[in-house]
C-alpha cells in the first residue's frame, strides 16, 4: 500500500475522535440534525476557526473569534479538532434562541456537541452556507488538443440533441482492454458513441461501455461504518478506446501520474482534512485546492441521504503559506477530472502527484461578506471506483508522445535558420541573433522538451505559434481558420489527373480562386464526400501572406512585427519542407482503404474505413525526427545552405513560386508513397520503428530539412531588401515574450483565412 505520510496531515492532541466516532455521531443524530429547515448539509471534518482569531502561542490560545462562521471566512489550522460539519442556510447567533421576545425556541438551535453512548463528546461546527444558482466567475474557453487525448481534456457526447460535455480522468484497464475514465452521464448508456475535438475536428473515440457506476449503498462500499440508509453518489463512466495510439496516460499540465491512493476503511482517516489537491478540468484548467470535508451529505430524498467521499474548496492561507491563495473555481464540464494528492514538501524533485479521487459534481455558496458565491468540488474516492469496475490506472502509456507533429522540427529549422543568412544585412543578423530565443528555443532546450503542454502556456516561441497558440491553444488567441493555412495536397489528383503541382507549373495557376475550383472537383477518397473549407490547403498562400506583411513592415520600420511575421513563416516554411504535410497520403493511402473491425463490449460490432498506413504521420514525424533531434541539428549545424542574392524573390507571388519549388524538391528527395510503403512494411508495433525509419529516410530528411531553413532565410533577406530594412528599422533590441504574444494575439495580425477568402489580402504583382 501507498506510503500516505508525505500527503497527510499530522495528528493533533484532539485526536481521539476517529473518523469511525464522528460517522457513529452524526448518525444517531441525523434525524435532529436535519430536521431544523435551516440545515442544507452535513460533513466530517475539522473544527474551522475564523481567520480574524489569532493562533495560539506560548501564552496559550487566544481569544476567540465569534459571529458568523462561513467557508470563507474560516479555514482549517493544523490544531483544528474533529467534530461534525453542519452547514445552515442562514446564521443566527445564540442568545437569539432565547431572546426576549420568544421568537426562537432553544430547541431549534443546532446542538454545539453530539454524544457517543459511551459518553465521548463530538463537537458541531456551524457554517453558514447559503446554496447559490450560479457563480459570476467567467468560464475560460475550452482548449481542445491537437492529436494527442488523455486525463484533463474533454469528451463530448450528444444527448437528445443537446452536446453534454465532460473532463476524462485518466486511462484505465482490466487486463484486456483499455478504457477512458470519465462521467456516466456524458458516457451514456453502453454502446454509445462518444466524441472528442482532435485537430480541430470532432472525432470519434470509442463507445461507452457496459461497465459503469451510478450509486451504491454506503454500507457496500465501507462496510462496517455507520451510514443508514445512505447512498454515496458514484456517476462513473467507461468509454471504450478505439484507438490507443492517440491516447496518452500523462495527466494535462500535471504529467506522470504516480501510483493510486488506495484508500478503505482500514486507513480512510481525518488526516485527508485539509490536504492540497489539484485536478485539471476542461472547462476550468488547473484547479488548485483543499480537502475541507469528507462524506459531505448533500441531499436527503424519499427518506434516503446521499453523501459525497470528498468536499473540496479553496485552500486556507495558513500560518506559513502566506496570505495570498490561489482562486478556485469548477464549471460545468469539469466533472471528470481527476484530483491528485499533493506532498506537503517535495523538496527539490519534480511534485510527485498521487491520483485520489474523481469529480463528479459541485455546489455553490454564497456569503454575506459580499466575496461572491464560491464553487465546491463533490468528489468519490479512486480507489474504491477501481475496485468496483475491477480495472487499474495506466500510468506509462505514450507519455513520449508530443502534443503536435512536428515541433521538433519546426524549432530545428527556426535554429539554424539563422546560420544561412548571407550576412549581407548587419541589421537583420542582429535582430535575428537577439531575439533568437523568441524565435525558437536553444539547442538544449530542443534536445531535452517533449513541447508538451504549450498551447496552454503565456509564452510559445514565435516558429510554433501557429499550431500552440493559433490553432488550437492559448486562450482567445485560437483561430478558427488557421488549420487549413499549414498543409496543400499538392499531389492529389483531380479529374483527368491533374494535380495542384502541374496547376502551379505556370504564375496563372497559383491563384486561390484556381485553386478552390480544383477542390470542387476532388472528393474526399475515404468518405467520398465534397472536400469542406477546412480541409483545402493553402500553404503557398499563407507564405505570399506574410511575406507581403514582412515587406511593409520593414517599410514602415516595424521591427517588432517584422520579427513576429518572420518567426511564424518558420512554422509555414518548415510544413512545406516535410513530405507528410503536403500530400494527400499524409496519414496513410486513401486510395487503399483498410476496414477495421471494433468489437463493442454489448457484442456488437463495427466497421471504421481508414487509409492504409494509417500512423505514418506521427510515425514520421514524431517519433523518427524526436528520436533523432540531436543528429538532425548536428548535420544542420554542419551544413548550412547561406542565402544568395541571385535567389532573392520580387513579390508574394514568387514568394509562392519558391514555396511550391522547394514541395517539389520534397516530393523529389523522399516521395511520400515511399514512405507509407516503407511503413505498412514494418512490424507491428513502436518497438525499432523509429530506428528503422531513420535508416531509410534520416538522410534525406536532413537534406529537405536544410533546404526549408535556407528558403526561410532566402524569404528573410528578400523582404528586408525590398523594404529597405537597413535604412527603415531603427531598432534591433529583444522583445520582451509578453510583447511577442501581444503581436501574436491580435486577430488582425496576419489573419488566418480559408481559400475562398485569402485572395483578398494579397498584393498582386503590378497591382
Amino acid at each position: 500500500m501507498t506510503d500516505l505520510r508525505p500527503y497527510q496531515k499530522a495528528s493533533n492532541r484532539f485526536e481521539q475522535l476517529s473518523l469511525r466516532d464522528l460517522l457513529e455521531a452524526r448518525d444517531q443524530y441525523h434525524i435532529h440534525l436535519m430536521r431544523h429547515p435551516n440545515v442544507v448539509a452535513t460533513a466530517i471534518g475539522r473544527y474551522r476557526i475564523r481567520k480574524e482569531e489569532g493562533w495560539p502561542s506560548d501564552r496559550g490560545a487566544s481569544k476567540p473569534v465569534t459571529g458568523e462562521r462561513t467557508l470563507v471566512n474560516s479555514e482549517v489550522r493544523p490544531y483544528s479538532w474533529p467534530a461534525v460539519l453542519v452547514f445552515v442556510e442562514r446564521w443566527e447567533d445564540a442568545d437569539a434562541f432565547g431572546g426576549k421576545d420568544g421568537q426562537y425556541d432553544p430547541d431549534q438551535m443546532v446542538p454545539r456537541t453530539l454524544y457517543l453512548p459511551d459518553g465521548r463528546e463530538v463537537p458541531v461546527c456551524v457554517i453558514a452556507a447559503p446554496r447559490e444558482a450560479r457563480t459570476d466567475i467567467q468560464v475560460p474557453p475550452i482548449r481542445y488538443p491537437l492529436n494527442n487525448i488523455g486525463g484533463g481534456y474533454p469528451v463530448i457526447a450528444d444527448v437528445q440533441g443537446q452536446v453534454h460535455m465532460a473532463t476524462i480522468a485518466c486511462l484505465v484497464g482490466d487486463g484486456h482492454k483499455v478504457y477512458a475514465l470519465t462521467n456516466r452521464h456524458v458516457a451514456g448508456d453502453m454502446g454509445e458513441i462518444v466524441y472528442a475535438m482532435l485537430g480541430g475536428k470532432q472525432t470519434r473515440i470509442g463507445v461507452s461501455s457496459g461497465k459503469q457506476l451510478t450509486r451504491l449503498p454506503f454500507a457496500e462500499l465501507y462496510p462496517g461504518w455507520p451510514g443508514r440508509d445512505t447512498f454515496v453518489n458514484l456517476d462513473i463512466g467507461l468509454v471504450e478506446v478505439d484507438d490507443l495510439a492517440s491516447w496518452t496516460a500523462q495527466i494535462r499540465d500535471i504529467g506522470t501520474m504516480e501510483p493510486m491512493a488506495d484508500f478503505s476503511v482500514d486507513n480512510l482517516s481525518l488526516a485527508l482534512i485539509g490536504c492540497h489537491v489539484r485536478g485539471y478540468g476542461a472547462a476550468s484548467g488547473v484547479m488548485l485546492g483543499e480537502i475541507h470535508g469528507l462524506f459531505y451529505r448533500y441531499k436527503s430524498q424519499g427518506g434516503f441521504e446521499y453523501v459525497a467521499d470528498l468536499f473540496v474548496g479553496p485552500r486556507s492561507a495558513g500560518r506559513g503559506r502566506g496570505k495570498a491563495q490561489p482562486a478556485f473555481a469548477t464549471h460545468p464540464g469539469d466533472s471528470g477530472t481527476l484530483w491528485l494528492l499533493e506532498p506537503i514538501d517535495p523538496g527539490k524533485d519534480s511534485p510527485k502527484y498521487l491520483p485520489l479521487a474523481m469529480q463528479w459534481g459541485q455546489n455553490t455558496f454564497g456569503a454575506r461578506q459580499r466575496t461572491g458565491a464560491q464553487t465546491y468540488v463533490l468528489a468519490t474516492l479512486l480507489s474504491r471506483v477501481c475496485s468496483l469496475l475491477t480495472v487499474d490506472p495506466i500510468r506509462d502509456w505514450n507519455l513520449d508522445q508530443p502534443d503536435t507533429w512536428g515541433a521538433v522540427g519546426h524549432f530545428a529549422i527556426a535554429a539554424r535558420t539563422e546560420a544561412a543568412l548571407s550576412g549581407a544585412f548587419g541589421k537583420l543578423t542582429k535582430l535575428i541573433e537577439n531575439n533568437r530565443q523568441i524565435i525558437g528555443h536553444t539547442d538544449e532546450t530542443i534536445l531535452t522538451d517533449d513541447f508538451k503542454g504549450m498551447g496552454a502556456a503565456d509564452f510559445v516561441p514565435l516558429a510554433d505559434v501557429p499550431d500552440f497558440y493559433w490553432k488550437h491553444g492559448r486562450q482567445g488567441a485560437s483561430r478558427g481558420s488557421e488549420g487549413p493555412n499549414h498543409f496543400a495536397d499538392m499531389d492529389q489528383p483531380g479529374p483527368g489527373g491533374q494535380t495542384l503541382l502541374d496547376l502551379s507549373k505556370v504564375p496563372a495557376g497559383i491563384d486561390p480562386d484556381r485553386w478552390n475550383q480544383f477542390y470542387d472537383t476532388v472528393t474526399d477518397l475515404l468518405t467520398g464526400e465534397r472536400i469542406s473549407a477546412e480541409h483545402r490547403g493553402l500553404l503557398p498562400f499563407r507564405v505570399w501572406q506574410i511575406f507581403d506583411a514582412m515587406v511593409t513592415f520593414v517599410g514602415a520600420g516595424d521591427h517588432a512585427r517584422f520579427l513576429c511575421a518572420a518567426g511564424v513563416l518558420a512554422h509555414y516554411i518548415g510544413d512545406a519542407c516535410q513530405p507528410l504535410h503536403i500530400s494527400y497520403l499524409h496519414d496513410g493511402d486513401p486510395e487503399q482503404p483498410t476496414t477495421r473491425t471494433v468489437h463493442h463490449r454489448n457484442g456488437t460490432t463495427e466497421d471504421v474505413n481508414e487509409s492504409l498506413g494509417k500512423g505514418v504521420h506521427s510515425a514520421y514525424e514524431d517519433e523518427m525526427v524526436n528520436a533523432f533531434r540531436s543528429e538532425i541539428l548536428d548535420a544542420l549545424r554542419r551544413t548550412p545552405k547561406k542565402a544568395k542574392r541571385s535567389e532573392y524573390v520580387a513579390n508574394g507571388l514568387k514568394a509562392a513560386q519558391a514555396t511550391i519549388a522547394l514541395m517539389r524538391d520534397t516530393f523529389g528527395a523522399i516521395p511520400p508513397a515511399r514512405i507509407v510503403q516503407f511503413f505498412v512494411g514494418l512490424p507491428k508495433g513502436k518497438s525499432g520503428r523509429a530506428e528503422a525509419m531513420w535508416g531509410e529516410f534520416g538522410k534525406d530528411t536532413i537534406d529537405v530539412m536544410r533546404d526549408g531553413a535556407h528558403l526561410l532565410a532566402v524569404l528573410w533577406e528578400s523582404a528586408w531588401s525590398l523594404g529597405k530594412g537597413e535604412e527603415t528599422i531603427r531598432s534591433v533590441a529583444v522583445l520582451t515574450e509578453d510583447e511577442a504574444m501581444r503581436i501574436c494575439a491580435d486577430a488582425d495580425f496576419l489573419p488566418s483565412l480559408t481559400i475562398d477568402r485569402i485572395g483578398t489580402t494579397l498584393v498582386r504583382p503590378g497591382g
